[in-house]
């Protein structure tokens, strides 16, 4: 049985390729929208997607499974906030918020090491 990934990350994560990974090994760099079947002889493997520092948790994918790679909201809205933050921070004056702003930047990012993208699985064929 195959196991097919589906990157479906829309205009924010769209900039550049997402690699895929199996088993610690790169296998494929997915543009949007882009699908792609992992054929094994195992019952289950591992899988993970990254890009940049950005990536997702590893996850093991039963054969026939269907997996989409999507934005994980909470990381971005986060990341968002934060930039505002920055911004609003650097146009009033307000160091502090600036500061602020910053540290939210810096723990968005240790987060999104390991969840930017959700690996959501879709449904199992027997």
């Amino acid at each position: 049985m195959s196991i097919k990934i589906k990157r479906d990350t829309g205009v924010m994560g769209g900039a550049t390729p997402v690699a895929l990974k199996v088993n610690s090994q790169l296998v494929k760099k997915l543009k949007n929208n882009e699908e792609y079947s992992i054929s094994s002889d195992e019952g289950k493997v591992k899988v993970k997607a990254n890009q940049w520092f950005f990536g997702s948790e590893e996850k093991q994918i039963e054969s026939g499974s269907r997996v989409n790679i999507k934005i994980n909201n909470t990381a971005l809205l986060l990341y968002v906030i934060s930039l505002i933050i920055v911004f609003a921070g650097g146009f009033t004056s307000i160091i502090p918020l600036s500061l602020i702003g910053l540290i939210g930047i810096v723990i968005t990012v240790i987060y999104s090491t390991k969840r930017w993208f959700k690996l959501e699985i879709e449904s199992i064929a027997n």
